[in-house]
């Protein structure tokens, strides 16, 4: 809040939209840089770019699928120690 106030009275831009909007154009700069030096088409770029997104989302899913057996792994040993415990 202390920011705000101080950006309000000085009127300066917030800066967080230019550094992240600075770091994209950085980004797609070095990629066109790399498109020239190795020349790749496009295609070529596109279907590593797909294949690593696909691979990110197959190992995000496994993780959360390990999760959650873990999750039912434990309820269950807990189940199983207080029905021990009552009994």
């Amino acid at each position: 809040m202390v920011h705000e106030i101080k950006n309000i009275e000085t009127k300066l831009p917030r800066l967080g939209i230019h550094i992240k909007l600075g770091a994209w154009l950085a980004g797609l700069a070095m990629v066109a840089l790399l498109i020239k030096i190795f020349g790749t088409s496009v295609s070529a770029g596109l279907s590593v770019y797909l294949f690593y997104r696909i691979f990110r989302l197959a190992m995000r899913l496994l993780g959360q699928i390990f999760s959650i057996a873990i999750t039912a792994v434990s309820i269950l040993i807990l189940i199983t120690i207080i029905s021990l415990i009552i009994i």
